[in-house]
């Protein structure tokens, strides 16, 4: 009697540790750079331009454009994850957080935005996230550098967006 119940209990335990490295499998890929859907792991992820999207994927693989559910509104992490976008990032003084996928260090890896390329990484606890650059001072480019530090200025932030110490934050209205 007693073997048949620790074995009950390790079918239990192993199923539902199954279950959690599906899901850590699924939540460490989200986000993740691709160039093709078997490089997201299959299943219920697939290769959505150039990132590990939820399936159905809307964009075909290798194709190069602006996500518009990226840098979307959000209050916790859950949020952004029907988007496929790993990471809800709140900034101080910002009423709402965005969605920001891993940044991989490299700005370029992250995703445009429909009403904005200019792409910058952040570091939020130790973690590079992608995010919108801005110019909070306004922005004059020339070959010195710009009032922000950069030769070409930044794009203005998107609609429903506004600009908190560089980076595009939402504004309070957006929903």
């Amino acid at each position: 009697m007693r073997s048949t119940a620790r074995v009950g209990l390790c079918v239990v335990v192993l199923g539902l540790g199954s279950l959690a490295s599906a899901c850590f499998k699924t939540d460490f890929l989200m986000g993740a750079v691709c160039k093709r859907d078997a490089a997201c792991g299959g299943g219920d992820l697939c290769c959505s331009g150039e990132r590990c999207r939820l399936a159905p994927c809307e964009r075909g693989e290798s194709e190069d454009t602006s996500y518009d559910k990226a840098y979307s509104p959000c209050d916790v992490d859950e949020d952004c994850h029907v988007y496929g976008i790993p990471r809800c990032v709140h900034r101080d003084g910002a009423d709402r957080g965005f969605c920001a996928d891993l940044c991989e260090g490299i700005e370029n890896n992250c995703e445009k935005h429909p009403q904005s390329d200019s792409l910058v990484c952040l570091d939020v606890d130790g973690q590079p996230l992608c995010a919108l650059r801005c110019c909070s001072a306004g922005c004059v480019g020339d070959t010195e550098g710009a009032a922000c530090g950069q030769e070409k200025c930044p794009a203005p932030c998107p609609m429903k967006m506004e600009c908190l110490d560089d980076v595009c934050v939402p504004t309070k209205s957006s929903s």
